[in-house]
């Protein structure tokens, strides 16, 4: 897989102008956000992940979404196979999610993630289907903070972008490592990210996020990088089109290499890259509803998973 270093060129031009999918942890662990346009309150756009573009003070937003992803191959290393076992499995995991952001200065934002999943390894088949392994429990917790350094809206400046800095903490959550379909690595740890977004004539924006993440109990580090597009087609109505790629270039140690044992799945090189699209409906002012598919593209010791997934949204103030 090529490496992400050319995008640092990418991002030091947009601010001239931030999961760990595994094999053991086969899904993209973020979310699609809705964002709103900062001065034009009816135009929405259905994003991946985070944005530069915060809440007002004593302001904010919080989602409850489900998704379901499911895989029936993986990236043996970088060679896709069948998930093993005699007849047709499939990877399954449902995820209720959480997500809340609030404004505490003009410039500062708060946000946290919480989840409940569970996951199921399933062969197919027989009569009834054998349940090979299920797992559930509390999904990794992260939550944040961000810094707007550059807001578009004040700048003096034309195709100047809002650009941010985002720092995080992880705590993992109380599930199993070790299983072809446990719910993650199982690593405590902190993420940065510097993150930029632009929008154009009211309709159009772009936003992208590039960072690291560091966990403990040897799980690799990543580099991270999201980007989305998204268009207003009716007053209510935003699509977009999203891509996520997460790295792993401080390890080469992969599935069946020599020492791999199933307990060492979190030591993996974890590799992906995903594509997905959105459609956000404002029902109101203050509630979206919001509809997202996305698919792994590439991989390296991680599932080839579809994901599908529905959230509601609420924003609110408390003056």
């Amino acid at each position: 897989m090529r490496r992400l270093y050319p995008c640092l060129l990418w991002l030091g031009a947009a601010i001239a102008f931030s999961v760990s999918p595994a094999f053991s942890q086969p899904w993209s662990d973020e979310g699609f956000l809705v964002v709103e346009q900062p001065y034009s309150p009816g135009v929405s756009f259905t994003f991946l992940g985070r944005s530069p573009w915060l809440p007002a003070p004593e302001t904010g937003a919080v989602s409850v979404s489900y998704t379901y992803q499911t895989a029936d191959e993986f990236y043996f290393g970088t060679s896709k196979r069948p998930t093993p076992g005699p007849t047709s499995e499939d990877l399954v995991q449902k995820t209720v999610w959480v997500d809340g952001t609030y404004g505490i200065l003009d410039s500062v934002a708060l946000d946290l993630r919480l989840g409940f999943a569970e996951s199921d390894f399933e062969v197919e088949g027989g009569h009834p289907a054998v349940r090979k392994e299920s797992y559930s429990g509390l999904a990794d917790v992260n939550f944040g903070v961000t810094w707007r350094l550059l807001d578009e809206v004040l700048s003096d400046y034309a195709l100047m972008p809002s650009v941010a800095l985002r720092a995080g903490a992880i705590i993992a959550g109380d599930y199993q490592t070790g299983y072809i379909n446990s719910l993650g690595d199982g690593g405590d740890g902190f993420e940065i990210s510097a993150l930029a977004g632009r929008f154009f004539a009211d309709r159009f924006a772009l936003s992208g996020e590039f960072g690291y993440r560091n966990r403990n109990d040897d799980v690799p580090d990543n580099l991270f990088l999201r980007l989305s597009a998204g268009v207003s087609v009716w007053d209510r109505v935003g699509l977009s089109v999203n891509y996520e790629r997460v790295d792993t270039p401080w390890t080469s140690f992969d599935i069946g290499d020599p020492g791999f044992s199933p307990d060492r799945f979190p030591e993996v090189r974890e590799e992906m890259e995903l594509i997905g699209a959105g459609i956000n409906w404002a029902v109101s002012d203050r509630v979206n509803l919001v509809f997202t598919y996305a698919s792994v593209i590439a991989g390296r010791n991680t599932a080839d998973s579809d994901v599908f997934s529905v959230s509601l949204g609420y924003s609110f103030d408390v003056f």
